[in-house]
């Protein structure tokens, strides 16, 4: 995925690299708290693997004229193409190096 130039894409980038951060904590500490046998946790970390989502999906809406043709293959829907490849964490390093510079 090409990531937007300027402020813009690293302020797209940032918010990328925290949401994926967020959900992947909320999910880990609700597989965390189901294990353990203790639901003090379930419903924050279930709001913060909601919440990172949200963001995911909101990013890739507004990032689907970024997505590559070569990535599409011809038929597949660009948010749905970025919202997997930004959910899966495939989208992590092109990320890191645009917040980098």
């Amino acid at each position: 995925m090409t990531w937007p130039e300027g402020v813009r894409g690293r302020a797209f980038a940032a918010a990328y690299l925290v949401a994926f951060a967020v959900m992947v904590v909320g999910i880990a500490l609700v597989l965390g708290s189901q294990l353990s046998g203790r639901d003090l946790l379930v419903w924050p970390a279930a709001a913060m693997a909601v919440a990172g989502q949200l963001i995911i999906t909101g990013l890739a809406r507004l990032l689907r004229d970024a997505v590559p043709a070569s990535l599409t293959k011809g038929r597949a829907d660009p948010r749905n193409v970025a919202w997997n490849r930004m959910s899966l964490g495939r989208e992590l390093p092109g990320a890191w190096r645009v917040v980098r510079g």
